[in-house]
């Protein structure tokens, strides 16, 4: 398999990062609603949909903040500001649905622990989702720097070529 994977559907490139990041959000919400549908949640209904909301709501813009501060030397131009909201991290992301949480759990007066039932959804999430970003190689903008180490992989980049040759410490 050639990294990065752009599979043809139809006679059109998917983006394999996007189709299973979304994957990640389903399967992750299915599994939470499993787990609490087989244990006993101390927290109602309309204040776990509370909680849900603010966690979405904070990820949403912690992830996309982080992004853009990743990147606070941009120039403001068409294509740089529609590549700015396109950035995301997984890092703002979990810290802005934390902040999320807390936020609407201190609005609602809920005091019971909410974290349980996301713990492994999350987790869950995030295997799926990462394996989108490793499968995007260089479209995506997560992947690291240039190495000679026999343990660095090939994401599509044009640098390959250079570095065909066994280092001498190798030999």
């Amino acid at each position: 398999m050639q990294i990065p994977f752009e599979p043809i559907l139809f006679g059109f490139k998917i983006n394999i990062h996007l189709i299973l990041e979304y994957l990640a959000f389903f399967i992750a919400f299915r599994y939470y609603v499993v787990l609490r549908k087989k244990s006993d949640d101390v927290i109602n209904s309309e204040n776990r949909l509370s909680i849900i909301l603010g966690a979405a709501i904070g990820a949403l813009i912690g992830s996309r903040l982080v992004g853009f501060l990743e990147n606070p030397m941009i120039e403001f131009s068409l294509p740089n500001i529609i590549q700015l909201f396109n950035t995301k991290t997984i890092m703002g992301g979990l810290f802005g649905g934390l902040l999320g949480v807390e936020l609407s759990k201190k609005m609602i007066g809920e005091k019971a622990s909410s974290g349980d039932l996301f713990v492994f959804p999350i987790i869950a999430g995030i295997f799926i989702g990462r394996i989108g970003c490793f499968l995007s190689g260089i479209k995506e903008f997560t992947y690291g720097s240039e190495t000679t180490s026999i343990f660095g992989m090939d994401l599509g980049d044009p640098l390959k070529k250079l570095h065909q040759k066994v280092p001498s410490n190798f030999r």
